[in-house]
């Protein structure tokens, strides 16, 4: 028996980031989303809507994981970025989607939720 793979579909997976992208945020969030990435997913996204600042590590673990994933053609997004975070990572050649993306809204997410498929929590 043969999977069809045309008719499997699968929500893309969003990691959530609470609170700003510093310090140890950096640390949780290279920890969760580096295994992940190195599978090689249908498609990831990572919502910076509670993050209002960002670090060098911060830009620095986007940039990595941007740039390897466009190298292994991954699709990798990172969504709902405030505009200060937006023009740093612009600014660092890091596609990235404003405030309120659509396409956060239909994925499964490891933040916490009252969602029934939360995987992974993010503080």
């Amino acid at each position: 028996m043969r999977a069809n793979y045309s008719l499997i579909t699968t929500l893309p997976t969003v990691f959530t980031v609470d609170g700003d992208l510093a310090g140890e945020g950096v640390a949780l969030l290279a920890e969760r989303l580096w295994p992940h990435v190195l599978t090689g997913p249908p498609d990831t996204l990572v919502d910076l809507a509670r993050a209002s600042t960002i670090d060098t590590a911060g830009l620095d673990l986007l940039v990595a994981a941007h740039t390897y994933a466009a190298h292994r053609h991954i699709p990798l997004h990172i969504v709902n970025a405030a505009p200060r975070v937006l023009r740093v990572l612009h600014a660092a050649g890091v596609s990235a989607l404003p405030g309120r993306s659509p396409r956060a809204e239909f994925a499964t997410t490891t933040a916490a939720c009252t969602s029934q498929h939360t995987a992974a929590v993010m503080a």
